[in-house]
């Protein structure tokens, strides 16, 4: 596989709340986007990827044996890790109330095992075609799916950016997960709303299928999402499923 991410702070924001981090010895890609005021939004997305990987190299992955055991895993794996924030939260007055949203991509044996909380997204592009695979934990995602309001609406509505779902936000959180199998040719991308606010499906289809260097991929839609307004901190994991 090819690996390329970026994080950046993006046009408008003072600081970056987004974090990264890419395990690629066990195949684990993880992303989060912070919430919470002074600065804690950062602390909260950077701590819940530290402690996700010390989860991840302290019960390795590679011995469970299906989809069950793995999503099992998973949602251990997010207690630990929402249980940590939480107390994290506890320690200074300035770090009540953050969350942080968290999606993370295990790859292994033509198979893509996906956990997801709030509204980063994981997209598949197979075939020429571009898939959200994850489902968007947001106040307006609800009333669209209610058939209250339309896709379109929902993009410029005043509260798209309510999530209803976040690390840290309660004692019990449960993630979403998926399974989808992927091959050679695919491409997977990781990104936090700050791409897809500023990019639609067609472009992050051109853009993820227009170089065979991912972090050269990754650089060029940081770089369009900044060039279309960069209202929010923009951060991508790129994935080719490639034979190296």
């Amino acid at each position: 596989m090819r690996i390329g991410y970026l994080t950046d702070r993006g046009r408008r924001r003072a600081t970056n709340e987004d974090a990264v981090k890419v395990l690629t010895d066990k195949s684990f890609y993880m992303l989060a986007d912070g919430v919470g005021g002074n600065k804690s939004g950062e602390v909260a997305s950077q701590s819940a990827l530290d402690a996700l990987e010390k989860f991840v190299r302290h019960n390795p992955p590679e011995l469970l044996q299906d989809k069950d055991e793995i999503f099992r895993y998973f949602r251990a794996a997010v207690n630990y890790v929402n249980q940590f924030i939480i107390k994290l939260s506890e320690v200074k007055p300035q770090y009540n109330g953050m969350a942080t949203t968290l999606s993370f991509a295990y790859i292994m044996n033509g198979m893509m095992y996906i956990a997801h909380i709030g509204d980063s997204r994981v997209y598949l592009i197979h075939d020429g075609d571009i898939h959200q695979v994850t489902d968007d934990h947001t106040y307006v995602n609800d009333l669209v799916k209610m058939g209250v309001i339309t896709k379109e609406e929902a993009a410029t509505h005043s509260r798209k950016n309510v999530i209803t779902r976040a690390i840290g936000a309660n004692a019990n959180n449960e993630p979403d997960c998926f399974c989808v199998p992927v091959e050679t040719g695919d491409r997977v991308l990781l990104c936090s709303d700050g791409l897809y606010d500023e990019l639609d499906d067609r472009t992050i289809l051109s853009k993820m299928t227009r170089f065979d260097d991912m972090m050269i991929c990754a650089e060029d839609l940081v770089a369009c999402a900044n060039d279309n307004g960069g209202n929010d901190n923009i951060s991508v994991i790129c994935i080719n499923l490639v034979e190296e």
